[in-house]
């Protein structure tokens, strides 16, 4: 993939230099159109996955359907547009025929393919020498108003064979199909004839689909009798920049030294994942600001603080479509806990999406700052949101402490110093043993995570000499607010919440947050380990 050398210095350039380092950028911005799909020179990365779609789509006698999926601009549309419709994809490939459609736009399948047949006629009528009678005509009957459905896809399939006779690859690019759950739903056999025409060797045309959904969620979303159609496709995931590409993100900036180039990586990075529309906000706000030359990371922390609200608008755009597709709650369990409803299998497509990563053997998200973001909705969410934050903040308090005091095997050096504990252990035991046998690989490590609220106030009270000055008040006032906790926390695992007062759901309500306040003011970030 094309992308700007890094020996394309300022002087080679025509830019200033700055004899200290510093970074500044008077004659362009590489980042202006942010949030705008990127090609060409200002695409950059995920070389792997273009080659694959190119491979698929485009170098093999048929071409096969692939979904490109990822969260919210994590540039989906950029590299299907890079790879199919700009000038060069059709220099590289001649017989190439790319058709664009975002499928919000249409309204519905018959005006989609009728769209297909107009926009692939023109190109031929541009590229190709003078059109057979054949082929015309079969362009006007598939053209023909008035026609019923089946009458017209048979039309366009016969259009299509003979597009494909002739030796040329027509590639449709479904942009935005999450879409298809909704303009479809109303129009049965929609997602059967999309397939018909990728599946059948006599048109197959090259279907590729843009999406933040996996395509079965979206089939049956709309039509769950459309079973087989996601079958065809080869799911293709983006996720975020890792630093190779993050480099070449900053290598779009001239002049950026070598050392400048390593510390502004490592810190958009932190900033923002390795999100490549965040980071590129960052670098549009710092190739904008118009200010003296600073080296190029505090040129970024600059910008960042306070983030620019393209991030506070970002998590709030995703946090919103997780809670559409019940997500949600799959998301704050892995990285929050406890991981209840959850399961392995849930974890694993959220890193596979790139919504979450493995950071010092824990689930985190994809960025320190969304990983803020969701602790505060955790907390804004039902009373259940908000005892899963305060009892995964509590567990690993209490971890910490005992790891310090006893090292790794604390199970086993506490049933020494505290006999009465013995009970308690053994219950998270049988209970760790439980999800072995169900998760094998998959079960949490940690016997911590085994214990309930009772458990956790009375190996706090065992320990009073460390968990006293962290509580700040005696072991009275907490057992009661224990007490209350434990009360309420079976029915809301059992959805049986009718059974809890509402002066108890309030009261639950405020100890949550009482506990929370105290643990924030404790310093580290909360970590949960990896199922």
């Amino acid at each position: 993939m094309s992308e700007v050398s890094p020996q394309h210095t300022a002087a080679q350039m025509g830019l200033p230099q700055q004899a200290n380092g510093g970074f500044r950028d008077r004659t362009g911005n590489p980042f202006a159109t942010v949030g705008h799909p990127v090609f060409g020179d200002g695409h950059v990365g995920r070389e792997e996955q273009v080659r694959i779609v190119e491979q698929r789509v485009l170098e093999q006698p048929t071409a096969g359907a692939t979904a490109i999926i990822g969260p919210p601009r994590i540039g989906k549309s950029s590299m299907a547009y890079h790879a199919f419709m700009r000038p060069e994809a059709r220099q590289r490939h001649p017989n190439l025929l790319p058709v664009w459609m975002n499928v919000r736009t249409q309204g519905g399948i018959v005006r989609l393919l009728n769209r297909l047949v107009e926009d692939v006629w023109e190109m031929l009528e541009g590229r190709s020498a003078p059109l057979s009678p054949r082929l015309t005509r079969a362009y006007e009957r598939a053209t023909q108003p008035g026609m019923q459905w089946i009458e017209t896809q048979v039309e366009i399939q016969e259009f299509l064979r003979l597009v494909r006779r002739q030796g040329w690859r027509v590639v449709l690019v479904l942009d935005e199909f999450d879409a298809a759950r909704e303009v479809f739903k109303s129009q049965p056999g929609t997602f059967q004839a999309l397939r018909e025409m990728a599946y059948n060797l006599d048109w197959n045309i090259g279907l590729v689909t843009t999406s933040r959904r996996q395509l079965r969620e979206i089939v049956d979303m709309a039509d769950p009798d459309e079973s087989t159609f996601a079958g065809i496709f080869r799911p293709v995931f983006l996720t975020c920049f890792d630093e190779g590409d993050l480099g070449k993100l900053v290598d779009r900036i001239p002049g950026v030294g070598a050392d400048d180039r390593v510390s502004a990586v490592s810190r958009l990075g932190e900033l923002t994942g390795g999100h490549p529309y965040l980071a590129s906000v960052l670098l549009d706000r710092v190739c904008s600001a118009g200010s003296g030359p600073l080296p190029l990371p505090p040129a970024i922390d600059e910008q960042a603080r306070p983030l620019p609200a393209e991030f506070l608008y970002y998590y709030s755009d995703l946090e919103e479509l997780l809670r559409t597709d019940g997500r949600l709650r799959h998301l704050l369990e892995v990285v929050l806990g406890p991981q209840l409803v959850v399961t392995p299998a849930d974890a694993q497509a959220l890193l596979q999406q790139g919504l979450v990563v493995v950071r010092d053997g824990a689930y985190q998200a994809f960025s320190e700052n969304f990983q803020d973001h969701l602790i505060l909705v955790g907390r804004q969410l039902t009373h259940w949101d908000n005892w899963m934050a305060v009892e995964r903040r509590i567990r690993n308090v209490i971890e910490k402490a005992f790891v310090e005091r006893y090292g790794e095997d604390w199970p086993t050096a506490l049933r020494g110093v505290r006999p009465k504990l013995s009970r308690l252990l053994g219950q998270c035991e049988e209970l760790h043993e439980r999800e072995l046998r169900s998760f094998g690989a998959g079960a949490s490590a940690r016997l911590i995570d085994f214990t309930y609220p009772r458990d956790l106030y009375d190996l706090m009270a065992s320990h009073w000499d460390i968990f006293g000055g962290i509580l700040g008040k005696d072991k009275s006032y907490w057992n009661e607010r224990f007490s209350l906790l434990a009360k309420v926390r079976n029915p809301m695992v059992h959805n049986r919440m009718e059974v809890v007062t509402s002066v108890e759901q309030r009261m639950f309500h405020l100890y949550c947050d009482e506990l929370m306040e105290l643990l924030d003011r404790r310093p580290g970030a909360p970590i949960v380990r990896t199922q």
